[in-house]
């Protein structure tokens, strides 16, 4: 008996690497979703349990996913064992952080709202267990936390294995080595927009990038923005791909875009005489 993903009609094969790097988008999701427990709230025991079920939800997607791969006729090739096996690693992590957070739900029960209210909490019964809970919540989110750039990494891998058996062609879409790093940051929730004062501004962990770089993003209809946290007023957001986004990247993955026109200081370099 098949299920009605196996009905389905194979993915194509030039489809497969975007379908990973919304795997990654998910990932994200659910690590802004976690981020936003705490355990002095009256309902931080319900939303640990809900925690835990979306990350199922992700086990769910990734397995969703590697099914799908597992459709593309493509050869075994290290590369596509490694883009297999993140992904699989992915689906057992994120089944994992769901066990962390029933452990969460389970321990922050044993505490009253009252006494998760109060804060600093003494030592005893009340701390223990509050304890107990922090490290099954640190647990969930350290299974997750590379789960983003893993599947980005599952994609790159992805993409070459088809290219090196010429099963995709053409070629990749137009864009500048700034706007594939960008791509590549927002793929793995690494891009931010920051608004303050009628102004906004790009910010990331490791590197910058300018407003004129997102927003030529986003007039290509290949970037979305959506609140950061669900509250009202919040003044972050993450950047994430859209459908078109992601296929614009994955044309790229495992090459880099080059420069359309040399630097302009190399220009004027070449054309200062020899002395």
């Amino acid at each position: 008996m098949t299920s009605p993903s196996d009905s389905r009609p194979p993915l194509p094969a030039e489809l497969a690497p975007a379908h990973v790097l919304l795997l990654a988008e998910e990932v994200t999701m659910f690590r802004d979703r976690l981020s936003t427990l705490e355990f002095s709230r009256p309902a931080a025991p319900s939303e640990a349990l809900a925690h835990a079920g979306h990350a199922d939800d992700l086990a769910d997607a990734a397995r969703a996913v590697r099914t799908e791969i597992g459709k593309v006729q493509l050869y075994v090739s290290p590369a596509a064992e490694d883009a297999y096996s993140r992904i699989r690693l992915l689906e057992t992590q994120a089944a994992l952080a769901g066990e962390h957070l029933r452990l969460v739900h389970a321990y922050l029960v044993q505490v009253s709202p009252q006494e998760r209210a109060h804060r600093p909490y003494p030592r005893g019964r009340v701390l223990d267990t509050l304890l107990e809970a922090g490290d099954h919540l640190q647990e969930a989110s350290l299974l997750t936390s590379l789960g983003a750039s893993d599947a980005l990494r599952a994609a790159t891998d992805l993409a070459g294995a088809l290219r090196a058996q010429k099963l995709v062609g053409g070629k990749p879409q137009a864009m500048s080595p700034t706007q594939y790093q960008a791509l590549r940051a927002i793929a793995t929730g690494r891009l931010s927009v920051e608004v303050s004062s009628g102004r906004e501004w790009a910010w990331m962990r490791d590197a910058s990038f300018s407003m004129g770089t997102v927003r030529s993003l986003e007039s290509r209809g290949w970037v979305r923005r959506e609140a950061r946290h669900p509250w009202p007023g919040a003044r972050t957001a993450r950047l994430y791909l859209t459908e078109a986004g992601r296929i614009a990247l994955a044309s790229w993955l495992g090459r880099v875009p080059v420069a359309s026109r040399p630097p302009a200081l190399a220009t004027r370099a070449s054309r200062t005489p020899a002395r």
